[in-house]
């Protein structure tokens, strides 16, 4: 962040093959964010389709924070605070002049009850045109406009977005970080995804890994476990060519080849060296068949 200014925050892409791993690191961030400090927190923004999202994440959905910020707007656009205060008085006159009429035609004032019975048509009437006018949708031209400015504000300001492998790349992301569509001066200019960071990354084919690749980040963290179940391939042929090799398998092997000290410049390979998950009596045969004993139980 640059001098403490909202919207200069490193952009982090956040991707994983399945939508449920996808959820499983935005529920994480969505209870880390009251925790920071104001200055410090961050946007976060979900890729994909919502009802295929877990319920506590749908509120940070594209689609939701677009309809959010329509609503906004067009409330702000027509004046609907003001026409809802507005209504509210009018209902308030309205319901005295009914008071005053039932009273007047209990006392057997016919006349004076015959023009609060007008009177309060009247007021109706007039409730009537407020509401109609804050139902009233805004015209397609005012619409599409007040759409395409959402569109550009919400990605503008997403410090984090999250997305499936296969949603990195919507047409969305694709107008925004690749052809620079939305970059308009209401907006501001273009701030690029500094760092992707994707998840599961040996659970998925090696071609689905390298979409997000086209948005142009300059760092990429793989978080993963070579010895897990490749990705699920049903194709005899495919995987005969080893389709269900992953890239973070490929990468892994290439770099554990080389050598050098772990985490280094020459091999940039971090092994988790302990776990805390199973019991150790449990965990001590796979330690020493997958791993040769290395992996150890805290």
């Amino acid at each position: 962040m640059e001098n403490g200014k909202v919207g200069t925050m490193p952009r982090i892409l956040v991707v994983a093959p399945s939508n449920a791993a996808v959820d499983e690191l935005a529920l994480k961030l969505i209870n880390l964010m009251p925790k920071l400090p104001e200055p410090i927190r961050f946007k976060m923004l979900r890729l994909g389709v919502q009802h295929s999202m877990h319920h506590q994440v749908r509120n940070y959905s594209y689609d939701a924070q677009i309809g959010q910020y329509i609503a906004a707007e067009t409330r702000q656009a027509k004046a609907t605070e003001s026409l809802e205060k507005d209504e509210r008085n009018k209902q308030s006159a309205a319901n005295q002049i009914y008071a005053e009429k039932m009273k007047a035609e209990a006392e057997g004032n016919a006349v004076l009850a015959g023009k609060l019975t007008r009177d309060y048509k009247e007021k109706f009437q007039q409730i009537e045109k407020i509401k109609a006018e804050i139902r009233k949708p805004l015209d397609i031209k005012a619409r599409k406009e007040l759409e395409r400015v959402a569109a550009e504000r919400t990605l503008a300001g997403a410090d984090i977005i999250l997305a499936t492998l296969s949603s990195s790349l919507s047409s969305q992301m694709e107008k925004y970080f690749i052809q620079g569509i939305g970059t308009s001066k209401g907006v501001g200019s273009l701030r690029p995804i500094s760092v992707c960071i994707m998840d599961e990354a040996s659970q998925c084919v090696e071609p689905e890994a390298l979409i997000p690749f086209k948005l142009g980040f300059c760092k990429l963290v793989m978080v993963g476990d070579h010895e897990q179940l490749p990705a699920t391939v049903t194709s005899r042929k495919a995987q005969q060519l080893d389709y269900q090799q992953s890239l973070f398998g490929r990468l892994f092997s290439y770099f554990t080849g080389l050598g050098g000290e772990e985490g280094g410049m020459v091999n940039p390979v971090l092994r988790l060296h302990t776990q805390y998950r199973m019991h150790k009596e449990i965990a001590d045969w796979p330690a020493r068949y997958f791993y040769g004993g290395l992996l150890h139980t805290g």
